[in-house]
């Protein structure tokens, strides 16, 4: 879903979480210290450059596709040679004390598919949940796709699924993944000192390329932390008590970051594919070592590359949305002879929660000399999601859409709960 223009008028309402559970309420969070964040007055300002072009009938896409139908007049079996022809743009160049869920039960038996229709906080039916009643369509479509959960699936099966240098690279690579992550933060227009904003009262997917001055800041305020620990635990306790919602598994992690220049004898004992990669980004590549707190037990070393961004705004909430794609690569050198940066390090105190073998939130208080920072964010597994594409290559059912609708429903669920009320 493209935007045709932002012309920044200020909605007339400001940020307001859903009433699925109106005995939630909170004050609205003031700005963060990283971020001078004011609720926008109501005035017109200049307009933002944006690609005027929008697409109202968008083809469906490959993946979307039937085995009984055909794609550019291919039938799926003629399509997948061609598909792998296709040529893509090279990768672009006071203290926490987190409250811990109580002790559990006895494991309860694990669930393989997503809790029931019902769940409550204004989050989406799950995307299987076929349409009754009033709901259906005049075609009698048992479904119809979400359009920002579907831009989402655009997004991953172009950027990895149809990525032979990202695939290859995860394949061959020893100790590479590829990592799929989502970040609740804001997207702030520099030029106004602000979020941005536009002609858009719900959200949508931002074309960012189009516009000068914009970024995304990943932060929140302490006490966003203290009641979205708070909230997290709760639904672990909720997944414990035989209600038939699948278990969610938390830890308690604090760690130690320090970072490193990766220097050219450092870069030679990379592979040669994540050699040619990060040739490819011509940006100096960082290597973040990483210590147990505690113990100061080294626990990895990792080159993190960028592959792509999505930004998502959603000016109903507090909060917008980056979806990245990164691919994590070890490093496979002595740490000892690299040149440490002059960065104090990074004290990470960090709350993981995870659940069906596909989501993990991680709430984390990250403590850098005298700053502070509340970060909040959600990993999707990339396994999980080339195993539903490559169900899709053999003409099998797929769970695709559904995983990419689940991590859309949980950045959703999340930012209302901490979003006020209209009024409060």
């Amino acid at each position: 879903m493209d935007i045709a223009a932002l012309v920044n008028p200020a909605p007339d309402a400001g940020p307001r979480r859903s009433l699925s559970n109106p005995h939630t309420s909170i004050p609205p969070s003031p700005a963060t210290s990283a971020a001078k964040l004011p609720t926008p007055p109501l005035t017109n300002h200049k307009a933002l450059p944006m690609d005027r072009k929008r697409k109202r009938h968008d083809s469906k896409p490959i993946w979307a596709v039937r085995e009984d139908e055909e794609y550019e007049g291919l039938t799926l079996e003629q399509w997948r040679p061609k598909r792998r022809q296709l040529s893509l743009p090279p990768p672009p160049t006071p203290q926490i004390q987190h409250q811990p869920p109580p002790p559990p039960p006895p494991p309860p038996q694990s669930h393989p598919h997503p809790p029931p229709n019902g769940q409550t906080n204004g989050a989406a039916p799950p995307a299987a949940r076929q349409l009754q009643g009033f709901e259906r369509p005049v075609t009698d479509d048992p479904r119809v796709y979400d359009e920002i959960s579907r831009k989402v699936c655009d997004f991953l099966w172009n950027n990895i699924v149809l990525n032979d240098a990202v695939r290859a690279v995860a394949r061959e690579a020893p100790n590479t993944q590829i990592e799929i992550e989502a970040r609740w933060g804001q997207l702030i227009n520099h030029n106004e000192s602000r979020r941005l904003v536009g002609i858009h009262e719900t959200e949508c997917v931002v074309n960012t390329h189009g516009l000068d001055g914009v970024s995304f800041q990943s932060t929140m305020n302490l006490e966003q932390h203290k009641k979205m620990n708070v909230f997290l635990n709760t639904h672990v306790r909720k997944s414990r008590e035989g209600s038939g919602r699948p278990p969610i598994e938390y830890k308690h992690i604090k760690e130690i970051d320090k970072l490193y220049d990766l220097d050219q004898q450092g870069f030679q004992q990379l592979h040669p594919l994540v050699q040619r990669i990060i040739a490819e980004t011509k940006v100096t590549q960082k290597i973040r070592v990483t210590t147990d707190a505690t113990t100061h037990e080294h626990l990895r070393a990792i080159i993190k590359l960028r592959i792509a961004n999505l930004e998502i705004s959603s000016p109903q909430t507090e909060w917008d949305y980056r979806i990245g794609i990164n691919l994590e690569t070890q490093y496979p050198g002595p740490i000892a002879n690299l040149v440490a940066k002059q960065d104090e390090p990074r004290l990470k105190d960090r709350m993981s929660y995870s659940w069906l073998g596909a989501y993990q939130i991680d709430l984390t208080q990250v403590l850098q000399g005298n700053r502070k920072n509340h970060e909040l964010e959600l990993e999707l597994d990339a396994g999980k999601v080339l195993d539903e594409a490559s169900k899709i290559e053999r003409k099998q059912d797929s769970n695709f859409e559904e995983v990419v609708a689940g991590m859309m429903n949980n950045l959703r669920v999340l930012s209302r709960e901490i979003t006020s009320p209209v009024g409060q």
